[in-house]
């Protein structure tokens, strides 16, 4: 069949504009391709309470929703979250006491979502030598702890259920890795603390330590928070960072024994510890009407005791992001508005 020199041009026209357009898509899929995933920091504690963020990270569960999360590990969750206040981290994992102390003292944070809880986690250690055998023996003594966490709710919460008013003992401020000593040379008698410290302090008094629990007295929550304003620019991010976080939430169980060795391995802590605790914590990424009201309770707490000049309950709903959790888990959001 013979070809018209028409025919030929348009033929050749045809096959340029269809090469061309094969070419630009391939130019864009590579292009879009090559972007590279969102970068986020994550400060974290390493105290064995934030056991979804460990298997997150060690899991690789972030970078397969599309984040490059940049570990950032802190001792405890007072000093993750300082680190999130000063830019310096955009999420971090965080008891709920601290959080309360930012909300009333001006600070933007907002929680994302409660990721571990347990109502054994707390305890005093005290030592029998110093006259100590039961909880009213802790009238007048000193006692460790580290201000403006847990362990500080925990041991006022103690107290007053057994009848000592805050003011009626000692308050040493310690850091975690100051304990161990404190306790053991006897400057304080007694301290507030949690796992690991815990029950590392505990062993090594031997005979001469009792530790003193209050399950019915308090149910630590630990968060994964950040500052409103990240929240608001990057929700995409946080719905990824929830993603990764029920991902962590589903192989711990699963696979507890393998979640165990990755934890231990992760924070570098012993595992006969970790096999020793396990137990006492409920991972699980929810938003649950017991944050709210924790966290009322903490904050009346804070103002009865005069630890704060604020003198008004903030609304604590506008603290809480609940649109994350709900967007990607909406029965996990038991939050009454």
């Amino acid at each position: 069949m013979k070809v018209s020199r028409k025919q030929l041009i348009i033929g050749i026209i045809l096959t340029a504009v269809l090469g061309l357009a094969v070419f630009l898509g391939s130019g864009c899929q590579q292009q879009k391709q090559a972007v590279p995933p969102e970068k986020i920091t994550i400060a974290y504690s390493t105290a064995s309470n934030a056991m979804l963020m460990y298997i997150a990270l060690a899991k690789g569960y972030f970078g397969d929703a599309g984040l490059e999360a940049i570990p950032q590990p802190h001792a405890f969750g007072k000093p993750a979250l300082q680190s999130v206040i000063e830019g310096k981290a955009d999420i971090a994992t965080v008891g709920d006491t601290p959080l309360v102390f930012a909300v009333i003292g001006g600070k933007k944070i907002t929680t994302l979502a409660m990721i571990q809880t347990a109502n054994k986690n707390e305890a005093i250690v005290a030592r029998r030598d110093r006259g100590i055998v039961r909880p009213s023996d802790l009238q007048g003594k000193k006692i460790g702890l580290t201000v403006g966490t847990t362990g500080d709710f925990f041991a006022d919460s103690f107290l007053l259920a057994h009848g000592i008013d805050r003011n009626h003992v000692q308050i040493i401020d310690l850091k975690p890795d100051e304990m161990t000593d404190a306790l053991s040379t006897g400057k304080v008698d007694a301290v507030s603390t949690w796992n690991p410290t815990l029950i590392q302090l505990h062993k090594k008094l031997g005979s001469n330590g009792i530790m003193f629990f209050g399950e019915s007295h308090y149910t630590e929550i630990f968060c994964v928070v950040a500052l409103q304003e990240y929240v608001k620019t990057n929700p995409a991010a946080i719905k990824k960072v929830l993603r990764a976080l029920l991902q962590a939430e589903t192989f711990a169980q699963q696979h507890p024994e393998e979640a165990r060795r990755l934890v231990a391995e992760f924070i570098k802590t012993d595992k006969d510890v970790l096999d020793e605790t396990w137990d006492i914590f409920t991972l699980r990424v929810a938003l649950d009407q017991a944050l709210l009201v924790d966290l009322e309770e903490q904050t009346r707490w804070a103002m009865k005791n005069r630890l704060t000049e604020r003198r008004d309950m903030p609304n604590y709903l506008e603290f809480i992001y609940l649109d994350g959790l709900a967007a990607v888990k909406p029965e996990a959001v038991r939050i009454i508005q």
